[in-house]
């Protein structure tokens, strides 16, 4: 990370305050978003830093570069600017780059919201040179980060252009305060004022000239001052014409002609630096007087800027830089090459690795370049940054990258990622095709080591195809010497985003459990033998396809050691679907409480590891619990909470969240709503063959047509649900919707379809009627549960009334009013409103409606 890019550039010295510019500035505190807009030259990050230094508020700094156009490299950078105002920020959110299916459902994203909400004063987030930024991924998170800006965070933009981030839509949600070429123009008294900082006084007859030939530009009065005192005196002022307004021009012609050769050559071989600092100029240039001549260039110099305000590292001016790298092009063409291997190298030195591959690869020196790329493409995968790497390897030549034995593992575990399933074969092969030979590495220990990753990554694809065929080659791998070629430090965390193990990548592992255990149990060997730590995925996966098939008892001591396991691997991916089996457990057995409280202690276990999006799963599966007790305060307060949408784009991450938001909007009744939401649910899927949530997605769909009397459609799709759930033996998906759902099946064994005489029908029925046999038995179990603690709640509450309280309570409850309670007990209206009242407050609640309810519910009476 550079640290030069977080650092506000250091304001010069004669720098003048622009009252008109101060004023608008102080009204955008007022605003979320403040956008600057000019084109280069025009003095935006000047007065931006002015304003800052004088507003006494917080902020901080960013300056982008062409670099940063990837959303991992981008938001990295955001984080760490970010880290001054709420220290570990970045260390929150750094996991989430890791996974491109978090980078897309913009997980980091809510994370920085989560955590500047925390934030109790307001300062100021600055991103200098947006411009520069081009990646649509990259704008679309910001224009998510504006849709929800915490109350104390103020966005500030410094752009040539306005950005792409959809603003006439956030006009409407956030005040926008917006500064422009116009505001940035220099009027004649601050062109006067701008001379006089740097010790020349212009004559009226002057200001005139100037003003006439800059038009207020903020570069032009820059290139002027140059010209002054780089040797043209006065006299370069009389020679100004609004012909010549060509900066590039004025400034070859009036300013650079009175440098010394040696300082301009410096000058111009250190324009293809970004950042400049002293040792990376004299390793550019092969010139041991860097730091002197920066200093020489400094000062007095707008165009060059200190960025870390100690002279250790500078920045040209993006028009001075391209008006050098021009007269580079034009003077030393054929050193320009070299330029840029000379920084690739020094940045190696330094093990800045992704600059140092940049800067070889600009200057075409591909070997060089390629053989980095292969030394970090095993750290780079091991994190999934896969964008990363891609980037580096399509800029190199065909024949470094179709021949590359690494860079066709990256591309099929790129593709395997994405779900081009197909593409990661053709890669899969040419792998297999390259490892044999592959003239950058040979010997035993290259056989044994590419032999095993062939292996591991065919096996990655096979499980995400359903296919058992992973299975020997994971016995394979395991057994080849020991398995020392793949021994892992700890183990793989196979789900990054599933709350249910059926829905994670290796769900398949519960059908291998079903249809040939021995063979499960010795994959799970084999798999152990290389980590040294269980995830806990072999016993959640049996526990979960227990509690599926609606063996309950049976699926609990699985459970709990896959809980045991997950616990001490510190493994989310495992742990999270087990805090969940065990609630379902619970609820399943009627303990609603016990199931709150699994949940519970989980999101504490959750806080401690840090993957934050976990938690954003647990608390919509305990907004799931709220839904099946009715409690609607709860449910809204998740409701209110969440960054969610009818349209929020629908991916893996974001599934489940959504699922339960769906079921929210029909609790709220936004019926309307949560039909389009499901429709694009199951469109989403079916596509991606996501089996267990599409059934879950059918069955909510079935319920809300068959609530809103619209039977046929709800049968049609209780039908679809019930042949996808019949052959992959799903129980619990369907006696977890409770009552409603024998309802429903009740209703599709009593119809008599077109398809009545078909077998497969028949089928379906005889499973419906399974279904309905074990939700009563549910049900039954669970009423017997909810009763024997309604039986305990209601003798304590019975317990704290009094014998005329208990009399007023049975009048109550048999809809006599206030008056009709006086005249049967004999006593007065006020008499009886405090007894009400008291009622109400052991009670804990609000209204008779209320009072009413609870009572029946508990049987007090």
């Amino acid at each position: 990370m550079l640290k030069a890019k977080l650092c506000a550039p250091a304001v010069y010295k004669n720098i003048i305050s622009r009252e008109k510019l101060l004023t608008k500035f102080q009204q955008a505190k007022e605003c979320k978003l403040i956008l600057v807009t000019a084109p280069a030259g025009s003095g935006k990050t000047t007065a931006v830093l002015d304003w800052l230094g004088k507003c006494g508020l917080p902020y901080a700094w960013l300056s982008l570069d062409d670099g940063d156009n990837h959303p991992v490299s981008f938001w990295q950078y955001v984080c760490a600017a970010l880290e001054d105002i709420t220290d570990g920020i970045s260390k929150d959110a750094e996991y989430t780059f890791s996974s491109p299916e978090m980078m897309k459902a913009n997980i980091h994203i809510n994370i920085l919201i989560d955590r500047l909400s925390e934030i109790s004063s307001d300062f100021f987030l600055v991103l200098d040179d947006l411009h520069l930024i081009r990646d649509p991924a990259i704008l679309a998170g910001l224009s998510y980060l504006i849709d929800y800006l915490p109350s104390p965070v103020h966005l500030v933009l410094i752009s040539r252009t306005t950005p792409e981030i959809g603003l006439a839509r956030h006009r409407v949600k956030w005040q926008i305060q917006r500064l422009n070429t116009e505001d940035l123009r220099f009027g004649e008294e601050e062109i006067f004022r701008f001379y006089q900082a740097r010790g020349i006084t212009l004559e009226n007859s002057e200001l005139k000239k100037v003003e006439s030939f800059t038009e207020g530009w903020a570069a032009a009065l820059v290139a002027v001052t140059l010209s002054i005192e780089e040797g043209g005196g006065r006299d370069a002022i009389q020679a100004l014409s609004r012909s010549s307004r060509d900066i590039g021009q004025y400034l070859r012609d009036e300013v650079i002609s009175n440098w010394r050769p040696e300082k301009l050559s410096f000058a111009m071989k250190i324009s293809i630096l970004d950042t400049l600092w002293p040792d990376l100029c004299n390793a550019v240039t092969g010139d041991d007087h860097g730091f002197n001549w920066l200093e020489e260039m400094a000062e007095g110099n707008n165009f060059i800027t200190d960025l870390d305000g100690q002279r250790q590292a500078y920045r040209y001016h993006h028009l001075f830089q391209s008006f050098l790298r021009k007269l580079l092009q034009e003077t030393f063409p054929e050193e320009i090459s070299q330029l840029y291997k000379r920084a690739g190298a020094w940045f190696q030195e330094q093990s800045l690795m992704p600059e140092a591959i940049d800067y070889f690869l600009s200057g075409g020196a591909y070997q060089e370049a390629f053989e980095l790329i292969e030394h970090q493409t095993d750290p780079l995968i091991h994190k999934n940054d896969f964008d990363r790497l891609l980037t580096w390897i399509e800029r190199l030549p065909a024949e470094y990258r179709e021949n590359s034995f690494k860079s066709a593992c990256i591309y099929a575990l790129y593709y395997a990622e994405l779900g081009r399933l197909d593409l990661s074969r053709q890669w899969i092969d040419r792998m297999k095709a390259l490892k044999d030979g592959y003239q950058y590495a040979t010997g035993t220990e290259w056989i044994g080591y590419s032999d095993t990753v062939c292996i591991m990554i065919e096996a990655n694809l096979l499980i995400r195809e359903n296919n058992l065929g992973f299975l020997p080659l994971i016995f394979s791998a395991a057994e080849t010497d020991g398995g020392r070629y793949f021994k892992m430090p700890e183990y793989n965390d196979f789900n990054t985003a599933d709350i249910y193990f059926y829905r994670c990548p290796i769900n398949r592992l519960s059908g291998l459990f079903k249809e040939a255990p021995d063979q499960f149990v010795r994959m799970a060997d084999s798999y152990r033998r290389m980590i040294s730590k269980n995830p806990g995925y072999a016993p959640l996966a049996v526990g979960e396809y227990l509690y599926e098939s609606n063996r309950i008892e049976e699926a609990q001591p699985y459970l709990l050691k896959a809980l045991e396991e997950a616990r001490e691997a510190i493994c989310p991916g495992a742990l999270v679907p087990v805090i969940v089996d065990i609630a379902r457990l619970k609820r399943a057995g009627g303990d609603i409480s016990g199931a709150f409280a699994v949940v519970e202690e989980g999101r504490k276990q959750l806080q401690s590891i840090g993957k934050t999006h976990w938690l954003y799963l647990l608390d919509a599966f305990r907004c799931r619990l709220y839904i099946d007790i009715g409690n609607t305060d709860k449910v809204r307060e998740w409701y209110s909470a969440r960054k969610l949408s009818i349209f929020t784009e629908i991916d893996r991450v974001r599934e489940f969240e959504l699922i339960v938001y769906a079921r929210v909007l029909i609790l709220i009744n936004r019926t309307q709503d949560a039909r389009l939401l499901l429709q694009r649910l199951l469109a989403f899927t079916g596509e991606s063959k996501r089996l267990h949530s599409q059934v879950e997605v059918l069955n909510i769909l079935a319920l809300l047509s068959f609530r809103d009397n619209h039977t046929r459609l709800a049968l049609r799709y209780l039908d679809e649900s019930l042949s996808l759930g019949l052959n992959e033996g799903y129980v619990r998906s369907y006696l977890d919707e409770l009552a409603p759902m024998a309802q429903i099946l009740r209703a599709y064994l009593k119809s008599r379809g077109k398809l009545s005489g078909d077998h497969f029908f028949k089928e379906r029925k005889a499973f419906a009627a399974s279904l309905l046999e074990q939700i009563r038995d549910s049900l039954l179990q669970t009423a017997a549960a909810h009763a024997e603690v309604a039986a305990e709640v209601a003798e304590k509450l019975s317990e704290q009334f009094t014998a005329q309280e208990k009399k007023v309570l049975e009048l109550m409850v048999n809809a006599d009013t206030n008056k009709m309670i006086c005249e049967k007990l004999g006593i007065g209206l006020r008499t009886v409103k405090t007894h009400t009242g008291n009622i109400y407050t052991k009670l804990g609640v609000k209204n008779r409606v209320q009072c009413i309810k609870l009572v029946r519910e508990l049987g007090l009476l």
